[in-house]
């Protein structure tokens, strides 16, 4: 047996895998709080939020006397250059980040596991072709797709979740395709193919579901940098509309204050910054335990 063989059976129950990794990892048991906290926020955010109108973007009646208030007691985060509360929009922003990310790496992973698996196990034309569209979307950056799909649809969530889609199924679809041909060449594969069954099933039955919980194991990996694309996204614009809650966007719109009024750029970022942490060090220890490489690169550091 391969190191890629060993590799796909160690990943072959994710929830004993995860609980393997629970007990040996405190990093993965850091990075689910971390986790835990932002789901939390994202959650009952509407719910403490203290302003809730102005987590929307809806500037308040008195505005004009709560315009750039630094963190106080009443505005725990400060006030932003419109006289919204930054706790109440990074609050409501939680549970958009969320929404973001899910969808994004969701469809990314369908997208690619499908095309990497039917790439591996039909091999020949259908190979070729699926590689190769795989390449083209790999050398584009989300950044220019986003700009492309900003003057076709405008703004809106459809944007954001579309560019970075296309930008990173690929990633996806690579990730399946090599895992997927070595499933494709293990003995009960061959031994079904040559028993006459239909490739739907073997494909679906026996390729796919071991190839799955390897790739959802980079995909929990992946949640953080797609936060962090999401937010870039939106920080230039292309994205959700100027007013909507999300972090990146905030963060934008106190990017011009970052001198006088740091407050309003800072605390989106640091909610940011966390989140992407936490699912980096969830995906990191899983991933240990697929690998046992990773587990000695981690240990020259911690």
């Amino acid at each position: 047996m391969n190191a890629l063989e060993k590799r796909i059976n160690s990943a072959a129950g994710l929830l004993e895998l995860a609980k393997r990794a629970w007990r040996r990892s405190a990093r993965l048991q850091a990075g689910a709080l971390l986790v835990g906290f932002i789901v939390a926020i994202a959650v009952l955010g509407p719910y403490l939020a203290p302003y809730p109108s102005d987590g929307m973007g809806v500037v308040p009646q008195n505005a004009a006397e709560r315009v750039g208030k630094p963190p106080s007691l009443e505005f725990p985060f400060g006030t932003d250059s419109l006289g919204r509360d930054v706790l109440s929009r990074v609050l409501m922003g939680a549970r958009l980040a969320l929404a973001q990310i899910l969808l994004v790496v969701s469809l990314s992973l369908a997208l690619g596991l499908l095309v990497g698996v039917y790439a591996a196990y039909y091999r020949g034309p259908v190979e070729v072709v699926l590689n190769y569209a795989a390449e083209v979307f790999l050398a584009i950056p989300a950044i220019v797709i986003a700009l492309a799909l900003r003057l076709v649809w405008g703004q809106g969530l459809h944007v954001v979740v579309a560019s970075l889609v296309l930008s990173w199924w690929p990633w996806y679809a690579r990730t399946s395709y090599v895992y997927a041909r070595a499933v494709a060449e293990m003995e009960y594969v061959l031994l079904a193919r040559l028993a006459g069954v239909p490739d739907r099933v073997v494909v679906f039955r026996h390729v796919i579901r071991n190839v799955l919980p390897l790739v959802l194991v980079q995909a929990i990996t992946d949640l953080g940098s797609v936060l962090l694309e999401a937010s870039a996204v939106n920080f230039l614009g292309l994205g959700l509309p100027p007013d909507a809650p999300d972090w990146g966007i905030i963060v934008q719109n106190g990017f011009k204050y970052i001198a006088s009024m740091p407050w309003i750029s800072m605390f989106p970022g640091l909610f940011v910054l966390v989140t992407a942490l936490g699912f980096s060090l969830v995906g990191d220890s899983l991933r240990e335990e697929v690998d046992p490489k990773m587990r000695r690169r981690w240990k020259l550091w911690f």
